[in-house]
């Protein structure tokens, strides 16, 4: 994919991700990077492309991030999770994981006032 066309920005992270595909089996992921948008993980095995699910990361014991999910590409390069809608207590926890770990956090949150398409 041509990075020229991302409209929000991937900050670095190295958290546990589950994913939980539908009709399939529970995965952990580490991701590699994170957006508004979406994530990157190392491979796993067990993750198919094309897959729905629940992306869960936990932050704390009272704080869990759950995202509703569509795996776009799993392969020897990675896992590329696309993020569907989600509730506005995980959207409010997922916007503070990017803007901590994003060099310019006010930049984040200029990114929301135009569509993400």
């Amino acid at each position: 994919m041509d990075d020229n066309r991302r409209r929000r920005s991937r900050v670095a992270t190295h958290i546990a991700a589950d994913l939980t595909q539908s009709g399939g089996p529970m995965v952990e992921l580490a991701t590699r990077n994170i957006s508004l948008k979406g994530l990157l993980a190392a491979p796993a095995a067990g993750v198919r492309a094309g897959a729905t699910g629940v992306l869960s990361i936990r932050l704390g014991a009272e704080a869990v991030i759950r995202i509703d999910c569509r795996v776009i590409r799993s392969d020897a390069e990675g896992v590329a999770v696309d993020f569907l809608p989600m509730d506005a207590d995980s959207f409010f926890h997922l916007r503070n994981l990017v803007r901590y770990n994003a060099p310019d956090a006010d930049a984040i949150d200029a990114e929301l006032q135009k569509p993400a398409f």
